[in-house]
């Protein structure tokens, strides 16, 4: 991990600056949707406090609406990212997302506030073009810890509210996170639009300047976007039929189920749960620390343990964090539910719950997203990230809404024991099943799923060159020069 640390500074001091640069700024409206994901926790108990006649069903979905728009906002950004752009997509999350702090803020009845968590929710769907824009932009070798800044960034952003929540009134923490709402946009004025978008809508001397800001090197940036333009003229004769069929090819449907089956097995973990009723599941497990503190106690182990994920994500094969971060996590979960059901220490039950707060951070939180930025191919990434984040984020939903209802059916030490056994086979699917992306390029990553190398035309008959000769030649440093070749796949 140290290790880690070092080159990540080597790269900040030394080389790669800008590309760093501009992966912050797009990884910054992630803050903003750790404020949606984590003010429902502080919301609830002091509304309720206030509301005393407020039903359990009203109160479930105070916390849920922030997570049922959340789909809607992923297929709006999925369709709009690849027309609009990354970056204006990224500068234009701001209107949604402000628009909804407001109304919460200012909310004097129910309804209101529900409309306002339903607007906000938009800002966690949309929010997915962060880790698309940062998977074209970077190098192979860079990806992985730049795109894990998205979940570090998320749990600062929770961090942020649970404290504030602890000690304001939940109108102020509204307006805050309204304000905060700002810095993506400001940020991402001083950031190019990614090259491999702009050159794949024709606007070759913008992705020329955009490569060379990200580079900082003019070969570097000449032979990128050479490689591009080579691999973009098979993809500007494709029909409208041709460019449909992408969407059945075996390096698009299998990417798409292991994903799903991975948030599945992520949703019944119990991690979100702990997210969005932290305050209340610390008061229902029965901890004898406050349930205000131990909520900001998780806030900061979420934050630390999120830049440790972030260092060890690049040492460690992809699969392999995640199999072990389920192992540990459900082993720590089915611990707590020991601990509860023999009547054990509550200190002890609260350190098992901060165990799997910790190591849902080192994989099994961050993995899913990050790799729904890298598994597809270029012409259809867009699409089909926002298509996989739409039903990660129907799952988390569905999770989020039972959940009080599930706590009433098995009690619970019930829900302890479920989430333990899901972490515990999610862990298994990971180590068997979960694709390898360390260190690959995006066409690496894609050929993987291909059973055969051949032309997206197949009525071609073998005319062109085919990509995996072109991805043989181009640099591995390089991950434009390398994701550009899936356009003609």
């Amino acid at each position: 991990m140290f290790s880690s640390i070092k080159g990540f500074w080597k790269v900040c001091r030394y080389g790669d600056l800008y590309m760093v640069l501009a992966a912050l700024a797009a990884q910054s409206i992630n803050i903003s949707v750790g404020f949606c994901q984590g003010f429902s926790a502080v919301l609830l108990p002091q509304y309720t406090h206030e509301h005393p006649t407020i039903s359990f069903e009203q109160s479930s979905w105070i916390a849920s609406l922030g997570v049922i728009s959340n789909p809607i906002g992923a297929l709006l950004g999925g369709m709009m990212v690849d027309a609009v752009g990354r970056r204006l997509l990224l500068q234009s999350i701001v209107l949604p997302n402000l628009v909804g702090w407001l109304v919460i803020a200012f909310s004097e009845t129910y309804i209101f506030l529900c409309i306002g968590r339903f607007i906000t929710g938009f800002t966690i769907g949309m929010s997915t073009v962060s880790y698309i824009y940062v998977a074209e932009i970077t190098t192979p070798e860079k990806r992985g810890v730049l795109s894990a800044l998205g979940p570090g960034l998320v749990s600062t952003g929770i961090f942020i509210v649970y404290s504030l929540g602890a000690f304001i009134h939940w109108r102020k923490v509204a307006a805050i996170c309204a304000g905060v709402s700002l810095l993506t946009p400001f940020l991402m004025y001083f950031v190019p639009e990614s090259p491999l978008w702009l050159a794949s809508k024709g606007q070759m001397k913008e992705a020329y300047n955009a490569m060379f800001w990200l580079r900082q090197n003019n070969s570097t940036a000449q032979q990128e976007l050479m490689e591009f333009t080579k691999d973009r003229k098979a993809g500007e004769t494709m029909t409208f039929s041709q460019k449909m069929s992408l969407f059945k090819r075996r390096s698009v449907v299998k990417p798409f189920a292991l994903l799903i089956i991975f948030f599945i097995f992520q949703e019944m973990s119990g991690i979100y749960v702990i997210l969005y009723y932290a305050v209340d599941f610390f008061k229902s497990v029965g901890t004898s620390v406050n349930e205000f503190t131990a909520s900001i106690i998780v806030g900061g182990v979420r934050v630390f343990m999120g830049a440790v994920g972030a260092c060890l994500i690049n040492s460690f094969r992809r699969k392999t964090l995640a199999a072990t971060s389920g192992l540990l996590l459900g082993v720590a979960m089915l611990g707590a539910a020991v601990c509860d059901s023999l009547n054990g220490p509550p200190l002890v039950k609260l350190a098992c719950v901060l165990l799997h707060v910790s190591f849902s951070m080192v994989g099994f939180l961050q993995l899913p997203w990050i790799m729904s930025g890298e598994l597809y191919p270029q012409d259809i990434r867009g699409v089909m990230s926002g298509a996989t984040s739409c039903c990660a984020y129907v799952l988390i939903f569905f999770n989020i809404k039972t959940y009080p209802q599930l706590e009433n059916l098995v009690t619970s030490n019930g829900t302890l024991y479920l989430f333990g056994g899901c972490a515990l086979l999610g862990a298994a699917y990971c180590y068997f099943f979960l694709p390898e992306t360390k260190g690959k390029t995006l066409t690496e990553i894609m050929k993987q799923f291909d059973e055969e190398k051949k032309d997206l035309d197949p009525e071609a008959g073998g005319g062109r060159e085919k990509p995996c000769a072109i991805a043989e030649r181009a640099p591995r440093r390089h991950s434009a020069s390398a994701a550009v070749s899936l356009d003609k796949n």
